[in-house]
């Protein structure tokens, strides 16, 4: 038995292991706040949320359009530029975590908003809303926070003269080019938004009825 013990060794955790563990930990606090958060409001609030996204639905239940163009792009890029900004700024190692949170915090809440309308099947509607979108943004969320975390926490330790011997943060080329992957991922999503999301809230919709 000993012989095994010794044979078996855990080998060391790789730190953007832990680091995309951490940010996934981060989105899911954000989640169930969101959550939470939904089931606080109270009557007069979710007779509002009741009308709007009644209203809503109606829209696209008459043919729906596509969203507009200008909202699509801040939708699907502001994270995405906000992280790769954050990863020149010390501030970054507090607001990418941060920034994970809030992401976690505004999908589970338009989940739960659908859900205390219409019950289980407003999970269904919100989906309609939303997967098309985190198909294309949450890896690239996940991917540009796993890369500009680092390099945020490298600049704050270095500010504070504990970084590799004080030695400058360097910024290889593949930073630079994983934004631009993201980038065209994210403008392909910004197409398949404008092309199939409507079509897939009615789909969605029709589902129910």
């Amino acid at each position: 038995m000993r012989t095994v013990l010794h044979t078996i060794r855990v080998g060391p955790v790789e730190p953007s292991f832990l680091r995309g563990l951490l940010l996934a930990l981060f989105f899911l606090s954000g989640a169930l706040l969101g959550h939470l958060y939904a089931g606080a409001w109270d009557e007069a609030a979710q007779t509002e949320l009741s009308r709007y996204l009644t209203d809503y639905c109606a829209v696209y239940d008459a043919g729906g359009v596509a969203a507009p163009l200008l909202s699509c792009v801040l939708i699907y890029f502001g994270y995405g530029v906000l992280l790769f900004l954050l990863g020149f700024s010390s501030a970054g190692a507090v607001l990418i975590p941060a920034l994970s949170g809030l992401y976690g915090f505004l999908t589970m809440h338009t989940v739960s908003c659908f859900a205390r309308c219409y019950g289980r099947d407003g999970v269904l509607l919100a989906m309609g809303v939303l997967l098309l979108r985190l198909l294309f943004t949450l890896p690239c969320f996940l991917a540009l926070a796993g890369e500009a975390w680092p390099l945020s926490i490298e600049l704050l330790l270095l500010s504070f003269g504990r970084g590799r011997r004080s030695a400058p943060v360097l910024y290889g080329s593949r930073y630079f080019l994983l934004f631009m992957l993201c980038a065209v991922v994210l403008s392909i999503g910004v197409c398949c938004e404008r092309l199939f999301a409507p079509a897939l809230f009615r789909l969605a919709m029709g589902a129910l009825e």
